[in-house]
C-alpha cells in the first residue's frame, strides 16, 4: 500500500489539474455515474466535535475511496489543525487497499478547485477583484483557484483575526502568481468592488451584507457544511442564480440554503448542479448583471477524482512510501 504525505499532495495535486479534476467529478455526480452514499457524521467530544465518512466510487473507475475527517473547533486555541484527514483508496475489482493519501491537503486542494471550476463557469469573463473572506488553509487555496481561472488583479482579504490576514497577504505576496493583496477591516468593504467573492469560513452568522454585492457579482461559498453554518445572507440565494456540487447534500447540510428555503426565499427548483453546466444540459451565467452563487458542502466524487489523480501523478513521478501491511 501506497502512503503520500500533505506535501507530496501539493506536488501531484496543482490547481489546474485538480480544477479540471472537479469538472469530471461534478459532472459525473450530475450525470448519476458516482456512487456516493450519505456521509456519516458522528459527534465526538461535544456537538461541535464532527468525525465524517465518506466513500465514493466512479462508476468508470477502477478505484473506490473512503474520507475520513475530523473537525474540532477548538484546536485552533491549541495550536492544532481544525480539520484532519486520510483518505483510503481500494482497488474495487480485488478490494485490496492501495493508498493511504494525507486528507487534509487534498481536502483543501480538492474544495478551493470546485470553487475554481465555478468562477470559471459562472464568474463575468472580466473579473479582476477578488474578495476572500477568511484567513485560513481554504481561504489561502481559494485565493489561488480564483486565479488559476481569471486575471485577478486585486484579492481584498478579511479576517475577523486581522493577524491571521496580514500573515496570509504576507505569505502569498511571496508567490509570483499572487496579484496584490490588500487586508481590509471591514467585510462589506471587500465585497463592494468584487466581481468575485469567497467566503471560506465555519460561521454560523453570514459574513457580509447583501447590501454590499453589487449586480454581476459571483458568490462562492465553500466553508460551511452544516445546517447550523451561515456564511451568507439567505437573502443573496434568493435573489441571485443558485448552483451547488450536489441537490440532495446542498439541501440537507447548507445552513444558508435551508434557511432561505423556510424564509420563503427559494424554491428546490430553482437550484441546479454545477455538473449540469459542464454536461451543457443549464447554460450558466444568462448577463453580465446576473449575480451568481456557488454554494458548496463537498461530496465524496471530489475526493474519489482528486485521490485517483494523485495516484496516477505519485505512480509516474515515483512518489509516495510503499509500506506492507
Amino acid at each position: 500500500m501506497l502512503i503520500l504525505s500533505g506535501h507530496e499532495i501539493d506536488q501531484c495535486l496543482p490547481m489546474a489539474l485538480a480544477i479540471d479534476g472537479m469538472k469530471e467529478a461534478f459532472a459525473a455526480s450530475s450525470a448519476g455515474n458516482v456512487v456516493i452514499p450519505d456521509r456519516t457524521i458522528i459527534s465526538l467530544n461535544n456537538s461541535s466535535d464532527l468525525a465524517i465518512f465518506m466513500p465514493a466510487h466512479m462508476k468508470d473507475s477502477s478505484r473506490a475511496s473512503i474520507k475520513s475527517v475530523t473537525f474540532l473547533p477548538e484546536n485552533e486555541v491549541k495550536g492544532l489543525p481544525v480539520i484532519q484527514a486520510v483518505v483510503l483508496v481500494f482497488d474495487s475489482s480485488t478490494g485490496s487497499p492501495l493508498a493511504l493519501i494525507e486528507g487534509s491537503r487534498l481536502t483543501a486542494i480538492r474544495t478551493a478547485a470546485g470553487g475554481g471550476l465555478s468562477v470559471d463557469l459562472l464568474a463575468r469573463k472580466d473579473s479582476t477583484c477578488l474578495a476572500m473572506l477568511g484567513s485560513g488553509t481554504q481561504a489561502k487555496a481559494g485565493i489561488e483557484a480564483a486565479c488559476a481561472v481569471r486575471d485577478i488583479k486585486l484579492v481584498q482579504l478579511y479576517s475577523p483575526t486581522p493577524g491571521n490576514a496580514e500573515n496570509l497577504a504576507n505569505e502569498l505576496s511571496q508567490a509570483t502568481w499572487c496579484p496584490e493583496i490588500r487586508v481590509v477591516a471591514d467585510p462589506d468593504e471587500a465585497v463592494r468592488t468584487a466581481d468575485i467573492v469567497w467566503t471560506a469560513t465555519t460561521s454560523s452568522s453570514p459574513t457580509f451584507s447583501a447590501a454590499s454585492v453589487t449586480p454581476g457579482t459571483h458568490v462562492v461559498g465553500i466553508g460551511s457544511f452544516q445546517p447550523s453554518m451561515v456564511e451568507i445572507e439567505p437573502s443573496i440565494l434568493g435573489k441571485g442564480s443558485v448552483f451547488v456540487d450536489q441537490i440532495e447534500a446542498s439541501w440537507a447540510e447548507a445552513g444558508e440554503m435551508i434557511a432561505a428555503r423556510s424564509e420563503g426565499l427559494l424554491e428546490f427548483d430553482e437550484v441546479n448542479e454545477l455538473g449540469e453546466i459542464v454536461l451543457g444540459r443549464h447554460p450558466g451565467r444568462v448577463n453580465d448583471e446576473e449575480v451568481t452563487v456557488f454554494k458548496s458542502v463537498g461530496i465524496a466524487a471530489q475526493d474519489a477524482v482528486a485521490s485517483s489523480i494523485i495516484l496516477d501523478t505519485a505512480a509516474t513521478h515515483g512518489l509516495g512510501t510503499t509500506v506492507q501491511l
